[in-house]
This record gives structure tokens, C-alpha cells and sequence, in this order.
């Protein structure tokens, strides 16, 4: 009945053919679905922990992150790569990657004026919630770090890396390892 069904993180959106079912219809349908859930069996990705590179080229915005949330760079850095994020969406672009992780976060908002690119890879931060750029885009979010993993290859199967629900936890490297690691990454 549904053309697509697309969540968000407090949402649902669901897609119907007109032709075939009014918007009246569609609520009344809708509603009586949510009231009968069906149980589905859902598989949960093993986590995993993805390397970041914490160095200040990487990390344009760390400084200001430390300073909105009361840190020094170093405490900062510790906090973000000791905490346990859980994946709890994909969307914007094909494998970026919302994360959040349970500790309550100091909220530090989005960057005032957005920025013309962010480099794949990289990650932002905005209190509880932190993102992973799977393409080079525009981009709005502050950036703590980057990793060299490939987010979304359409060659693999799956073709992202991190999925809903899955546990993600960050292992600091340095710039030299993250050289290293982006080499062998498939083009």
C-alpha cells in the first residue's frame, strides 16, 4: 500500500498513490496500522569503532566545541572518543551517519554561518548528537575530527557502513595513522 515509508528521529513519513487511495483513506489506514503493530525482527549490526583523527586540520571547530562545553581540548578529546554513540538514523545524503550518544551534552548549536564543504569523513558535534559526512557537502554542524573509513561504497553490500540502532564508539589515531589508513581505502 505504502510507496515508501521514511523515519526520522521523532517521525514518520509515509508516501501513497492518489490514484489508488484518497488522503482520507490513507490516515484511516495509517491510524489502524499503528494501533496493530506487527512484529518484525529486526538485526542489530555488531558495533563498531571507527578511527578519528583528532588533528587540529581535521578538526577546525575543536577549539570552540572545548570552549562551549567547559573543556580543555584534551578533556574534550577523551570525552568524545570514551563515549558509547548509538547510529539513530541515516539520512541527508547516502550513509551519513546521526548519532547519539546517552550522556547529557552541553548544547552547542550549529555553526553560524554554514560552511561551503565538509570533507567526507568528517565529524560534527552539536551536544548529545554527533554526525558522520559520509560525501563532501555543504555542511552546518561544528567538526571534532575525521575519519579516514569509507561511509558509503555503492560497490559493497551493504553499501553503508553504519546502520540504524548500531553501536559506535571512536578510537583516536594519529595524523600519520589516519595517512596510513586512507591509503588503503578503496577508490
Amino acid at each position: 500500500m505504502w510507496q515508501e515509508v521514511v523515519s526520522g528521529l521523532d517521525s514518520i513519513a509515509v508516501q501513497f498513490d492518489p490514484a489508488r487511495i484518497t488522503p482520507d483513506e490513507a490516515i484511516d489506514l495509517f491510524r489502524q496500522q499503528l494501533q496493530q503493530p506487527q512484529a518484525a525482527t529486526v538485526t542489530q549490526a555488531r558495533p563498531i569503532t571507527i578511527p578519528v583523527c583528532y588533528d587540529k586540520a581535521f578538526a577546525p571547530d575543536r577549539d570552540w566545541i572545548a570552549q562551549k562545553m567547559g573543556l580543555s581540548v584534551e578533556a574534550l578529546l577523551r570525552w568524545h572518543s570514551g563515549q558509547q554513540f548509538t547510529v539513530t538514523m541515516l539520512g541527508f545524503m547516502p550513509g551519513f551517519a546521526y548519532l547519539q550518544c546517552s550522556e547529557d551534552v552541553t548544547e552547542i548549536g550549529r555553526l553560524p554561518k554554514p560552511r561551503q564543504k565538509v570533507v567526507a569523513g568528517s565529524i560534527g558535534i552539536i551536544g548529545d548528537q554527533s554526525c558522520i559526512y559520509s560525501f563532501s557537502s555543504p555542511g552546518g554542524w561544528p567538526i571534532i575530527g575525521r575519519t579516514p573509513d569509507r561511509l558509503f561504497d555503492p560497490d559493497q553490500d551493504p553499501p553503508a557502513l553504519l546502520s540504524a540502532n548500531q553501536l559506535v564508539s571512536f578510537q583516536p589515531i594519529s595524523r600519520a595513522e589516519f595517512d596510513t589508513i586512507a591509503k588503503e581505502q578503496p577508490e
